[in-house]
């Protein structure tokens, strides 16, 4: 019996099968052994329920939900109230994650004595571009790892949305000072992809606010999200110090003297 609390990785997926198994493939590679999947999908999606069948995997489990008007909200909510694990991820499906992501984030919070972690950076992919970038310091929602207890206690969830649920979940969070944030970006790939639940404008508007990486970072970020590179390779081609190294975390704002 391992002494690591389950966490219970939170998906919503809909007819996505391709980007599903891309979701699933990061969640076999986690470092971190007592963990489960929980993909919370219509009740109706057959190429879903086979995706996670042909996975054959026992802690991947298919969620079938038979509520045509739950929002994103609602789904993410179900996903929570589905989860037998202590600690709830959440787990989107057209993302990249780092296979040290639930070690990293779990340590973060037994060593903060915090009941939220929440990725500070992250790199951000524009499939549109092929160009890779260093998001900016903020708390990024799609990141987060959190104490299920704390937040039944609390009565916190996420807001019947369908855009922005996450952002106001995390607010509530913040609102209730549970959250420690990371600094670790490859632990995270940001997959800006065309069909993301927030428009066009929305990304281009925060691609402008991140940092570019060389030619070169972005083509290991998209060996990543392409799955050329599976994701323990794609990991340790992360932590080489020419791809961290060079990483612009602050920008200057001083005024020149007069």
């Amino acid at each position: 019996m391992s002494d690591e609390p389950l966490i219970s990785c939170l998906c919503i997926s809909r007819k996505r099968p391709h980007l599903l198994e891309k979701a699933m493939q990061c969640f076999l590679a986690q470092t971190y052994a007592n963990k489960e999947l929980v993909v919370i999908h219509p009740a109706s999606d057959t190429a879903t329920r086979e995706c996670i069948e042909n996975a054959r995997c026992e802690s991947i489990h298919s969620c079938a939900v038979d509520q045509p008007g739950a929002t994103l909200g609602d789904l993410r909510n179900i996903s929570i109230e589905r989860a037998a694990g202590a600690l709830c991820c959440v787990w989107d499906d057209d993302d990249w994650h780092s296979p040290n992501r639930l070690s990293a984030q779990c340590f973060a919070l037994q060593a903060s004595k915090k009941h939220a972690v929440i990725l500070s950076r992250l790199l951000v992919h524009d499939s549109r571009t092929a160009r890779a970038y260093l998001g900016y310091e903020r708390l990024w929602e799609n990141t987060t790892l959190f104490a299920k207890d704390k937040i039944i206690e609390l009565g916190l969830r996420y807001p019947s949305l369908n855009r922005f649920e996450d952002y106001e979940f995390v607010n509530s969070l913040v609102r209730h000072n549970l959250v420690y944030p990371l600094l670790d970006p490859t632990l995270y790939v940001y997959q800006v992809n065309g069909s993301n639940t927030s428009g066009g404008e929305h990304f281009d508007a925060l691609i402008k606010r991140c940092a570019p990486l060389s030619t070169e970072q972005s083509d290991v970020v998209k060996s990543c999200v392409d799955f050329t590179t599976p994701p323990l390779l794609a990991h340790e081609a992360m932590q080489a110090e020419s791809f961290r190294s060079s990483f612009c975390y602050v920008r200057s704002s001083a005024v020149p003297r007069a």
